[in-house]
């Protein structure tokens, strides 16, 4: 069901946005955010009446998100992607071969406000509640590992983290939802150890640590999969 009344709040926030840019960001949210479940078939016709505008701005906006792996077609027929444990493994892989050196690089030239903003995000993600939802846990690890991004200074390592970021956000989000809070849990506190020692490291100035401690969290992806519905 498309939230009508939110779409009209993005279209008061944004202006200036075009029409197809406004339905894109509102579809990307609707199912990162799990408004629009896996596998959830998304009707073009349906979508433009319901938000009372033409067809192809909609047809565009689904094919960006086509793109971005957050939405598959068969045929003609689109539907929300799914989450499965292959397309897991292949995100990890990716994340360890860009994040890693990421932060090797973000150790010397990271600046006092993102160390301070590492600093609030590793306590928030260690008071994580999950029975408040899955998006407090998945905002939060997903701004940590940003940051890093950011402060590696490279725009050709930002660019390629940016070609998977929705959806690493889409994975985090779908985890709860996979595996439920209780196998959650733990794994969650391992990661946010993770995230302390490798704050640690940055703040020490230890490239190699940090790298090898940032490797190690991502590889707790791996632990998901047994857990896996």
């Amino acid at each position: 069901m498309i939230n009508v009344e939110k779409f009209e709040v993005s279209k008061r926030e944004h202006p200036f946005f075009s029409i197809t840019d406004l339905v894109y960001l509102f579809l990307q949210e609707e199912i990162i955010h799990l408004h629009l479940r896996p596998n959830e078939k998304l009707n073009e016709s349906r979508i433009a009446n319901e938000l009372k505008i033409s067809r192809t701005p909609v047809r565009k906006a689904l094919d960006k998100l086509l793109e971005e792996f957050l939405v598959e077609k068969k045929g003609k027929l689109y539907t929300v992607a799914s989450m499965s444990k292959s397309e897991s493994l292949l995100l990890c892989e990716a994340r360890i071969a860009i994040e890693g050196y990421a932060v090797f690089l973000a150790t010397s030239k990271i600046t006092p406000e993102q160390i301070k903003r590492l600093e609030e995000l590793t306590v928030e993600y260690e008071q994580v509640d999950l029975e408040d939802g899955s998006w407090q846990y998945a905002e939060c690890d997903h701004a940590f590992h940003n940051i890093v991004i950011e402060a590696a200074e490279n725009p050709h390592i930002s660019r390629m983290y940016e070609t998977m970021e929705l959806r690493l956000r889409h994975y985090r989000h779908c985890l709860i939802g996979e595996i439920g809070r209780k196998q959650l849990r733990p794994i969650l506190d391992k990661s946010a150890r993770n995230h302390r020692a490798t704050l640690n490291a940055i703040k020490l100035g230890f490239a190699d640590q940090a790298k090898a401690l940032i490797e190690k969290d991502i590889r707790g992806m791996y632990e998901v999969f047994f857990e896996w519905r």
